[in-house]
């Protein structure tokens, strides 16, 4: 990976920077404040466009094929079969300053061949180098598979590139489909393409929809493609295939990004056989920009052994009131990386780093190990306000770094009251509590803590605050609801608790307390705190509405109606009697008509 732009390298004090290139077991590691970090740190600069000279271009085209080429043909990976599709369209007869584009992508050919491995199974093909632009149905036909899948034979492969005389139309589609079919049947091989093109397809078919359509048949193949003095249209097309298919894009006119691009590919040439005994493999970016996303909580390991100076850029999000916690782990045995090659174990130290970037770029911490088996770690709390992206790059500036170094991220809960987010600073971003205990966490990079309070006249507030950490020293005060303190109490000593008792306030509406670190006394330690809050007194709570209308209790007299007053119970009764007495005198009517009709 690329080098962090415009950061300088930490080094170990001088008088031990030699004892520590001879001897295992060191460690160097720097944590900044966050806060203090975002507000002094120089920012980081982009690498400034360039103007790329011809010769410059010719021998980035020519790096760009032979590592490309050298990622999948690793005496050291896994068994890999490369094939090379190189564009001769008639458009590849144009001038590059005063050389021919094409005799540019020959010299890089020649070049890429001059550093294949022996043994290295490699094909070529051509489109459009035959048939003319007319006709266009046989032009875009034209395509030649000049070198079958074979041993490398050099002198073959340089003899082929005699034919190279660009003619007709550019049918990548169609080349394309041609190409995957030269691989044969189906195996666990890797499979890579190379197409260089400087161009779009010009016959009118759908290159993109054609990579597709072979994956969907389960043709695995990756295709990397390197735009050759491309226009916007012809790099979105090529990106298009490379990312359809797993590959990778590298534009030919843009050396800084160009130079990041080889380097990435370079270690790719460095793969050992694939496993997973040392967490998921996986492979990052090149920059901040195209930083790969991690999980929480998943152990990985790179995919290629990482050279000195060198990064793997990864991103993880996390909120204010968490805290990341960022591991490495070195491997048994270090790496030498010479060239292309590497050697394992020979006494070399297994050197591995982490580091961690904010959102802004800049560093905030950083650690490397050198012992077999170490594991260390860096640690970022987030305060209020300060959730986002954050960097994590994997590697080290001293030694190569083995691909077998185990690197994981943990998102830590640190958030106050349960609330799953950091109190404010200021009663702005308070918390709002109740009676009773809670909790909450103070760090370098959150040393206060507000929350908020109901408040009502004749009533009396209590709160204490303590901390879990021995050493550290809070302090608690009170405000009010017009941001008038009321009391404020520093801890005697570490460790100590912090009461404020029996407060008053003459309104109804909330006010404030604030739990910050004494200043200047431990205010970078990390520690829990409990908060206790109690309330006395006060006026009573009005009865509900479902209280006020449930009827008195049977047997006992309604004691909220007012003397002289017929209660309700009482009217009932009297109802209850004028019915029963009605029911009398109508069964003694009915009883006496009865009586005298027998008579």
């Amino acid at each position: 990976m690329s080098r962090v732009p415009g950061l300088p390298r930490l080094r170990p004090p001088a008088h031990l920077s030699k004892a520590l290139d001879r001897l295992p077991g060191r460690e160097y590691s720097q944590s900044t404040q966050f806060n203090a970090l975002l507000t002094r740190s120089r920012p980081l600069r982009a690498a400034e466009p360039l103007a790329i000279p011809e010769k410059v271009m010719r021998t980035h085209l020519r790096l760009a094929c032979g590592l490309l080429l050298a990622s999948v043909v690793s005496a050291n990976a896994q068994s890999a079969r490369v094939e090379i599709v190189l564009d001769v369209s008639g458009s590849m007869k144009a001038t590059m300053g005063s050389q021919p584009k094409i005799d540019a992508a020959k010299s890089a050919i020649r070049e890429t061949i001059s550093g294949i491995q022996e043994g290295s199974v490699v094909a070529m093909r051509y489109y459009g180098h035959r048939v003319p632009p007319e006709p266009k149905a046989e032009s875009c036909k034209d395509t030649e598979l000049v070198i079958p899948f074979q041993p490398l034979d050099r002198a073959r492969m340089l003899a082929a590139l005699g034919k190279a005389v660009p003619r007709g139309q550019t049918p990548i589609s169609y080349s394309l489909e041609q190409a995957a079919g030269d691989f044969g049947g189906a195996s666990d091989e890797e499979r890579a393409i190379i197409l260089v093109s400087d161009g779009i397809e010009t016959c009118g078919a759908d290159p993109l929809a054609t990579v597709r359509d072979l994956m969907a048949r389960g043709i695995k193949v990756k295709i990397h493609t390197i735009g050759f003095d491309v226009d916007a249209a012809a790099r979105a097309q090529l990106e298009g295939i490379s990312q359809a298919t797993g590959g990778e894009y590298h534009d030919a006119r843009n050396a800084a990004a160009l130079a990041d691009s080889l380097r990435q590919l370079t270690q790719r040439a460095l793969l050992i056989a694939r496993d997973s005994a040392y967490g998921q493999e996986i492979r990052g970016g090149n920059t901040y920009e195209d930083a790969v996303t991690i999980q929480a909580g998943t152990t990985y390991h790179l995919d290629h052994h990482q050279r000195k100076d060198d990064y793997d850029y990864f991103a993880i999000d996390a909120r204010d009131g968490q805290k990341i916690v960022a591991t490495i782990q070195a491997y048994d045995v270090g790496v030498k990386i010479r060239g292309e090659k590497f050697e394992e174990g020979k006494g070399e130290f297994p050197y591995s780093g982490i580091a961690l970037h904010a959102s802004d770029k800049q560093r905030v911490a950083q650690v490397w190990i050198a012992e077999p088996g170490q594991k260390k770690g860096i640690e970022l709390p987030i305060a209020a306000g300060r959730g986002g992206r954050f960097y994590v790059l994997i590697g080290n500036e001293h030694y190569d770094q083995h691909r077998n170094a185990r690197f994981e991220v943990q998102l830590v809960d640190i958030s106050d009251a349960k609330s799953g987010r950091d109190a404010g600073a200021d009663d702005a971003g308070a918390i709002d509590i109740e009676p009773g205990e809670t909790s909450g966490y103070l760090n370098a990079n959150d040393r206060i803590d507000y929350y908020a309070f109901k408040v009502v006249p004749k009533a009396t507030y209590s709160l204490r605050a303590k901390p879990n950490a021995p050493e550290k020293e809070l302090v608690l005060a009170v405000v009010d609801r017009d941001g008038v303190e009321k009391k404020q109490v520093k801890a005697p000593n570490g460790g100590a608790a912090v009461r404020i008792e029996a407060l008053e306030f003459p309104y109804e509406g909330k006010a404030f307390v604030r739990v910050a670190t004494h200043e200047f006394v431990q205010e970078k330690l990390e520690s829990r705190y409990t908060l206790e809050l109690t309330s006395t007194g006060g006026p009573a709570p009005a009865p509900s509405a479902a209280a006020a209308s449930t009827p008195a209790a049977a047997g006992k007299e309604d004691e909220t109606t007012p003397a002289g007053v017929v209660s309700r119970r009482t009217v009932v009764w009297i109802g209850l009697a004028v019915v029963a007495v009605a029911l009398l005198i109508g069964v003694a009517f009915v009883l006496g008509r009865k009586a005298a009709s027998t008579r």
